[in-house]
């Protein structure tokens, strides 16, 4: 990992992206993308829906995304209203 690639979801941090700095213990300042940071406090979309393992489901990211892809998906439906 290299300081121009996020922490959580090891993708490249482009120019334009969003991103914020993690104090991560024994090693520092990490850059993470907004929306990577965001799926950590909003949990996945399995878990706004309530069907993740907390609630007795299975369902976590929806299949075939990347950790950046779902990280967006958490954050977009959070933003429309998921943890009504």
């Amino acid at each position: 990992m290299s300081a121009d690639t996020c922490f959580l979801c090891d993708e490249a941090i482009g120019p334009d992206d969003q991103t914020e700095d993690v104090n991560l213990a024994g090693t520092g300042l990490v850059p993470v993308h907004f929306e990577c940071s965001a799926r950590g406090a909003i949990g996945s979309v399995g878990h706004q829906k309530k069907r993740c393992s907390c609630y007795g489901g299975t369902e976590d990211d929806p299949p075939g995304m990347t950790k950046r892809q779902a990280a967006r998906a958490a954050l977009d439906h959070f933003r429309n209203g998921g943890l009504q």
